[in-house]
C-alpha cells in the first residue's frame, strides 16, 4: 500500500545511525522545521535541499516544542501527521521527529545531528540562531549550506502564517459613540434643513467569522449601533458585493439604502457613515448626502479627552422604539423644531470645543444635547435614568448623555476620575456595569484589507 511506502521513510532516532552506516559513500543532507501546514514553499525548500546531496533527511519539530516556539494554537497539525506528510514528498528520503528539548539557538535537533552525522545541513539564509547552529555543525564536522526563499513564477508566495490567517479570517467593524446631534441625520425628519452629528468609532470590534457574529461582550441595545455594525459586515462579506471597487462613500450609502429599505426609510446616515469611515467626525447631513466637516481633531487630543470618559451600561432594557415613535410624532411641532435646531448646533459646538481642548465644555454640551433629546421625545429618559444621571453629576461627572435614542442602554459621562465614578455608580445601581472601550481610527476597508 502507498501508506506503507510512506511509513517506511519515517524513522526514530535509534535508526539514524544505521542510515548513516548503510550510506557511507552517499552525501546525506539534513534540514529541519515545524512544517505545520504544508504548502508550496515547503516543496520548493525540499527540492532545494536535495540538490546538495544524495539522501535528504528532514527533522520535524515535536508538538510541545513548536507550541513553546510559536505560541498558543500551534501547531495546527499533530506531530505524527506532520512527520508522515513530509515523508510523502518525492525529494524526501527519510523523516524523523526532532528532540524533545530546545537548546540555545532554538536547536531542537542536537540529538538527531549527533546520531545521523549528515554531510550537509541546509538552512534558509534568514534563519535565526545562526551562531549556535554553526558551533554545533563545526563540532560535528557538518557543512552548512544556505538557500534563499524563492517562489517560482508558477506559484504564489505564501506561508503557514498566511494560511492560518486566511482560515481564521474575520470581517471586523467598530461601534460608535454619538456625542451630539443625533436625530438631525434623518432625512425624513430634517427635510431640507442641514443636520450635524459629532461621533467617534470605538473598539473592541465586532466580528463575523464563518457566518457567526462575535459581539465582543457588548450588550445588544446599548445605543452603540451594534445592528448597523453587523449589517455592514454582512454587506462587505457578501459574495455578490464587490467591496474592493467601492469607495467608503459608496459603502456608506449602500448600507444606508439597505437599512432604510428594511426599516421603511425611518433612519439616518450617522451610523453607516461613522462605522464605515472610522475615527472622529463632525458630519454634515443633507436630504441626500453626508460629508465630514473640516473640524478635524488631532488623535492626541482625542486620546486626552478619552482619559476622562466613562461608558457605563445602565442595566435598563432599552426602549428605543418608544422614543422613535415620539420623535416622528413631535418633529414638526414648534418644540420639536426647536429641539432639532439645538441638536444640530450642539454637534458643531461640541467639535469646536473638543478641537480647543475645552473638555468640560464638551461635557456640558453633551448634557444640553441630552436635554434637547428629551425635549424632542420624553421617552429618551425615564425616572430610573434621571436618578442615575443626577447621581453621576453629584459624584464627579461634569456632564454626559444617553447613547443613541435612549430609553435605556448606555450612558457616556465625562469626569475627572472615571474609576471612582464607576465604583460609585455600581455600588448605588447594582445592575449597571462599565463598558471598556478604546477609540478606533481605521476605516472599514483598511480594517478588513479590502
Amino acid at each position: 500500500m502507498l501508506f506503507q511506502t510512506i511509513a517506511q521513510k519515517v524513522v526514530d532516532h535509534n535508526q539514524l545511525e544505521s542510515i548513516r552506516g548503510a550510506n557511507k559513500y552517499k552525501k546525506i543532507v539534513f534540514c529541519t522545521g515545524c512544517f505545520d501546514i504544508l504548502q508550496s514553499g515547503h516543496a520548493v525548500f525540499f527540492n532545494q535541499c536535495k540538490q546538495f546531496g544524495d539522501l535528504l533527511v528532514v527533522g520535524v519539530g515535536q508538538d510541545h516544542v513548536i507550541a513553546e516556539l510559536k505560541g498558543p494554537g500551534r501547531p495546527v497539525t499533530p506531530e505524527n501527521n506532520r512527520v508522515h506528510l513530509v515523508a510523502a514528498f518525492q525529494d524526501v528520503d527519510y523523516t524523523t521527529l526532532n528532540d524533545d528539548t530546545i537548546a540555545p539557538g532554538k536547536i531542537d535537533f542536537k540529538d538527531v545531528l549527533e546520531k545521523l552525522r549528515p554531510d550537509v545541513f541546509v538552512l534558509n539564509d534568514d534563519d535565526s540562531g545562526m551562531e549556535k547552529k554553526k558551533l554545533l555543525c563545526d563540532r560535528l564536522g557538518i557543512k552548512m549550506e544556505f538557500v534563499q526563499r524563492v517562489v517560482p513564477k508558477a506559484l504564489e508566495a505564501t506561508s503557514t502564517t498566511r494560511i492560518i490567517d486566511k482560515i481564521k479570517f474575520a470581517y471586523r467593524a467598530p461601534l460608535r459613540i454619538d456625542f451630539a446631534g443625533g436625530w438631525t441625520d434623518v432625512p425624513y425628519i430634517m427635510g431640507d434643513k442641514k443636520g450635524y452629528v459629532s461621533n467617534i468609532t470605538i473598539s473592541p470590534l465586532i466580528e463575523l467569522i464563518s457566518g457567526r457574529f462575535n459581539f465582543s461582550g457588548y450588550p445588544r441595545g446599548s445605543g452603540l449601533s451594534t445592528s448597523t455594525a453587523a449589517k455592514v459586515l454582512e454587506l462587505i462579506s457578501s459574495k455578490n458585493y464587490n467591496s474592493e471597487s467601492k469607495t467608503l462613500e459608496n459603502i456608506s450609502e449602500d448600507l444606508f439604502n439597505l437599512e432604510n429599505k428594511e426599516l421603511n426609510w425611518a433612519i439616518g446616515r450617522q451610523d453607516q457613515y461613522s462605522i464605515v469611515h472610522g475615527g472622529f467626525s463632525c458630519w454634515e447631513f443633507g436630504r441626500d448626502y453626508a460629508r465630514r466637516t473640516k473640524l478635524d481633531i488631532p488623535r492626541e487630543t482625542l486620546e486626552e479627552f478619552k482619559q476622562g470618559l466613562l461608558l457605563v451600561h445602565t442595566g435598563a432594557s432599552r426602549n428605543a422604539q418608544s422614543a422613535v415613535e415620539e420623535v416622528y410624532s413631535n418633529h414638526k411641532t414648534a418644540a420639536g423644531q426647536d429641539a432639532l435646531d439645538k441638536l444640530a448646533r450642539y454637534a458643531l459646538e461640541f467639535a469646536v470645543a473638543l478641537k480647543n481642548k475645552e473638555y468640560i465644555l464638551c461635557a456640558e454640551i453633551m448634557e444640553m444635547n441630552f436635554e434637547a433629546q428629551k425635549q424632542l421625545a420624553s421617552a429618551t429618559s425615564n425616572e430610573y435614568l434621571e436618578e442615575m444621571y443626577a447621581f453621576a453629576k453629584q459624584h464627579g461627572a461634569y456632564g454626559g448623555k444617553i447613547a443613541g435614542a435612549g430609553g435605556g442602554g448606555a450612558y457616556m459621562f465625562y469626569c475627572k476620575d472615571p474609576d471612582k465614578l464607576t465604583q460609585a455608580l455600581k455600588k448605588q445601581f447594582i445592575d449597571c456595569f462599565e463598558i471598556y472601550f478604546d477609540f478606533h481610527y481605521l476605516d472599514i476597508k483598511a480594517l478588513n484589507r479590502i
